[in-house]
């Protein structure tokens, strides 16, 4: 299974290869490239998953991305609703709903703190 890593800055895009870009711009995407390779990195994907960075409108690119890569799902990290955390939401998953026949799959947030690879080791104090 192939695996790519999207993030698209929300923007205006500079025609061409990019040289063109406002400095503010090169950093977001710059910003973007770093978020991709951590989040592999996180998960021990450095070797295996593709990374790809565009700026524009994210919905739209992503679902142009996804049908450039033949991708058969999406899947975009949701937050939790409201204060009472009535549920998931995604503005970005409806939009590409609009946007591609490709399914969008929505993950929730981590709900507890991520444990560091030591603490997995140690056994719980009774």
């Amino acid at each position: 299974m192939r695996l790519i890593l999207a993030h698209v800055v929300a923007g205006i895009a500079a025609p061409g290869d990019g040289d063109s870009e406002s400095v503010t711009m090169k950093g977001d995407r710059n910003g973007a490239e770093r978020r991709l390779e951590e989040l592999a990195r996180d998960h021990d994907l450095d070797d295996t998953a593709e990374r790809r960075v565009a700026v524009g409108e994210p919905a739209t690119l992503l679902g142009q991305i996804a049908s450039e890569e033949a991708a058969d799902v999406i899947v975009v990290g949701a937050r939790m609703r409201g204060w009472g955390r009535r549920g998931l939401e995604s503005r970005l998953a409806e939009e590409l709903e609009a946007d591609t026949p490709v399914p969008v799959l929505i993950a929730p947030p981590r709900s507890r703190r991520q444990r560091t690879p030591q603490a997995a080791n140690e056994e719980p104090r009774r």
